[in-house]
């Protein structure tokens, strides 16, 4: 299997974790979800659940319970936000974590943001990709065109 499907198939699963969510609870934030994988395997998945609660990615680490192997990928379907909201920055989670690949499904509609928190993981030496299952990811949230103030 070539590494793009293996992404896919991979974002298919972080995709079903965000529509486990129930939108009524995550509003005014989208609904996420992320799956950590390491050597071909899932070892971790996480997702938002409620507002003001963690973010997916950070819970998908927490539910790691340890630090990703050196060639772990997280697999996330929104771009991880990168300011400090009510449960800090998941680019900041994510350095933190050691994590040197992360594959991203859309990117944050808000324009303020839109694109930093792939601008911080690049800069801190994180390989990025995104875009991998864009139109799927993006349907997650239809009604969500990010925030007027960026706090999430």
């Amino acid at each position: 299997m070539e590494q793009r499907e293996r992404d896919e198939q991979f974002m298919r699963l972080a995709i079903a974790e965000a529509l486990a969510a129930d939108p009524n609870l995550t509003r005014p934030n989208p609904r996420v979800g992320s799956v950590i994988v390491e050597n071909g395997q899932v070892v971790a998945t996480g997702r938002f659940e409620r507002d003001g609660e963690p973010h997916a990615e950070r819970r998908a680490l927490a539910a790691l319970g340890r630090s990703p192997a050196p060639n772990a990928t997280l697999y996330v379907t929104l771009e991880p936000c990168s300011t400090q909201g009510r449960t800090g920055a998941c680019t900041e989670a994510i350095m933190e974590s050691g994590l040197k690949r992360v594959v991203v499904g859309a990117l944050d509609p808000t324009p303020a943001h839109r694109g930093n928190g792939l601008k911080v993981l690049g800069d801190a030496g994180v390989d990025v990709l995104s875009g991998v299952l864009l139109s799927e990811c993006e349907a997650i949230n239809p009604e969500f065109a990010g925030h007027e103030t960026g706090a999430v």
